[in-house]
This record gives C-alpha cells, structure tokens and sequence, in this order.
C-alpha cells in the first residue's frame, strides 16, 4: 500500500497543531481532510471513505471518547487517538474503546507518521498469500495490484482489501457479520451498518467494469455473494 492512497481524517480543534500536522503528513503523500469536530465528521459518513482517523480527545461538545462508538460504527478503519490526557487509566480507556493506538501530545511528527503507517500494514489483506486468481482475475497484495487478463484494473487500498475477502470466499454467501470483522479486524456490534456502504461501493466499482459474470450479489437475510463465471469461450 503506498501512503499517496490513503485518506486520513484529522478531527483536532488546536488550529496550529492540525495545521502542522496535515502539511506534514501531505508531505508524506497522505491526502487529509481536516474537521474541528467529531460531529462534523458524522455528517459525512455517506460521502467519504477514509483509511485511518486521528481524533483529538479533548474536543469541544461531545469529547472523543464519548463519541468514539458512533465514530467506529461510520467509518469501519482504524482509529489514533491524540490527547494532552497522559495518565495510565486515559491511555487504558482509550484503547479499551477499541482505538488502535494512542499518541500523546506534543505530537512528535516522524513518530506520528510511524505510528499511522504501522495501524495501515495492520489494515492489509490479513494472508500470507502472495496472490489470488480466479479464473484471469488476479489479485496481488504486494503491489495492491489487480489484473484482469492483461489490464491492470484500479481500485482504492480499501475496495482492495474488501475484494481481496471476497475473492478469497468466491461462491460462499458472506454475512455482514463474517464481512466485517475480516474487513475491520474486530467484533461486528451488531448495529454496524458502514460494511454496507463499502460493500455498495465496491459493487459499483465493478459494474462499472461491465465484465460479464463479475459480480456481488445480495441474498436477503443472509449476506453477499461473490463469484466471477466468465462466459465459456468458444472453441
């Protein structure tokens, strides 16, 4: 996965800090979108698909443990928290949520940067597998490749890691259960609905490739099925 990829969101009411931050991570190649509220944050989950968000605890309205169940159950990615809070019991707190990592301020950036990156390999096709293949299609999650004959076919790293899961079980119905916890790396609440939109997303993506027989199909009340049946050829 190269960092130009992944789109962070930066929830952080310190203007000075958040604006160190994004031109320091930009400069890394990270594309970041900047909110001074975690409420602001709700209001877009519909329009953006973000990798990995860093939220300030200590935010004003709502702080960012509060708002922190709502906040995973938007965005199904990986969550660092930055806070001044430095006691054992915040930093305990903080990952008991389910944060993936905790960074106190002052943010030191090339630690920063080192955390993110280390939260983002976690995030990769969770294989030892150098490659899939069904049938011509070919996923590589080294190079975050995927070839469908001989074109190199685009995708984000996260429709990546999403159809690399469903190729992985072609021709097995998937619940949004079983999806989201290979998909998120943690136990599916129950109430979670942002699988779905990732799901759709992907689903789009590939109709958009208009290739016969590629497709994600929604068998009601169970999951999704994927399966890639291209047309027999004739001899």
């Amino acid at each position: 996965m190269t960092d130009s990829q992944s789109q962070l969101l930066l929830i952080e009411d310190d203007l000075p800090l958040a604006e160190l931050v994004c031109t320091y991570l930009e400069q890394q190649g990270f594309h970041l979108v900047h909110l001074d509220n975690a409420e602001d944050a709700l209001l877009r989950q519909d329009t953006d698909d973000f990798d990995l968000i860093l939220c300030d605890v200590m935010l004003p309205g709502q702080d960012g443990f509060s708002l922190y169940p709502q906040l995973a159950a938007s965005y199904p990615c990986p969550i660092i928290f930055l806070t001044a809070l430095d006691s054992h019991l915040d930093q305990i707190r903080g990952l008991d949520l389910g944060a993936c990592d905790y960074l106190l301020k002052p943010v030191v950036p090339p630690l920063l940067l080192a955390r993110i990156k280390a939260s983002l390999r976690k995030q990769q096709p969770k294989t030892a597998r150098d490659s899939l293949r069904l049938h011509d299609l070919a996923l590589n999650p080294n190079l975050q490749q995927v070839n469908l004959g001989d074109e190199v076919i685009s995708f984000t790293t996260k429709e990546f890691s999403l159809l690399w899961i469903f190729v992985l079980y072609a021709g097995k119905v998937l619940s949004r259960e079983f999806l989201f916890e290979q998909y998120v790396g943690r136990e599916y609440d129950g109430l979670d609905r942002a699988i779905d939109l990732k799901i759709s997303r992907l689903r789009k993506r590939l109709d958009e490739l208009n290739v016969p027989g590629l497709a994600i199909t929604t068998i009601h009340g169970k999951g999704y099925l994927f399966n890639y049946l291209p047309p027999q050829r004739r001899m």
